[in-house]
């Protein structure tokens, strides 16, 4: 599933471009699915967060001034390239979950995980090191353009970021970690920013198992 589009997988596809008409949105949606050993786990929308937004607005005009006259950052050497996990997106209680999140202003993981002590794994915006992975890091992007150019034409991206067994490093064998959150960033290589966010119900991946990500993102 790592380097090209299922048949199945346009009904993903189909359901963002209702919701982008619906909701009479004109920037990017997005959809994940989340595998466990091969599960099918998660499988809900995500949200793509104010500064997402913003990252895509100065991307399409490389501008940093705004209307009032005040700088933005210039995210102009930035691309979506790494992804990252956590424990923080939910609370039990009496065995009823609650998902914290997303929210359009997040800009950090509520609890971010870090995966190894390998210095090619970036910090987290909160400051937590070791977080980010590279999405080609055992992961791998994929878009495709929309055919024949019609009012519903649209441009899909699909990413796959993979958390391998032995993940996070700092797992004995058969312990196990709660992940209840994932995020994708843009980078510039050294800095990140988070672009977007998901919250789900709590699953436990032990050291041994493999948990795989794939976004899919609609323009």
């Amino acid at each position: 599933m790592s380097n090209m589009i299922y048949e199945e997988e346009y009904s993903i596809y189909d359901k963002l471009a209702r919701y982008k008409k619906d909701c009479q949105i004109n920037g990017p949606v997005g959809w994940v699915r989340a595998f466990l050993n091969d599960k099918l786990v998660v499988d809900k929308p995500n949200l793509v967060v104010a500064q997402g937004r913003e990252f895509v607005a100065i991307k399409t005009f490389e501008v940093i001034e705004t209307s009032s006259g005040t700088n933005r950052p210039d995210y102009s050497n930035y691309k979506i390239s790494h992804f990252g996990i956590g424990k923080g997106g939910s609370s039990v209680v009496d065995n009823e979950v609650t998902l914290l999140g997303p929210k359009v202003c997040d800009n950090s993981l509520y609890d971010p995980i870090a995966l190894s002590d390998n210095g090619t794994y970036l910090t987290e915006p909160n400051g937590t090191e070791y977080v980010l992975k590279a999405i080609t890091n055992g992961g791998s992007i994929y878009l495709e353009q929309g055919g024949l150019c019609n009012p519903d034409y649209y441009t899909k991206v699909k990413c796959t970021c993979t958390v391998v067994s032995g993940e996070p490093t700092m797992l004995s064998a058969g312990e196990s970690i709660k992940i209840d959150e994932a995020a994708l960033y843009f980078t510039d290589g050294t800095n990140a920013k988070m672009f977007s966010h998901i919250c789900f119900t709590p699953k436990w991946k032990e050291k041994e198992s493999e948990f795989v990500l794939i976004w899919y993102i609609l323009y």
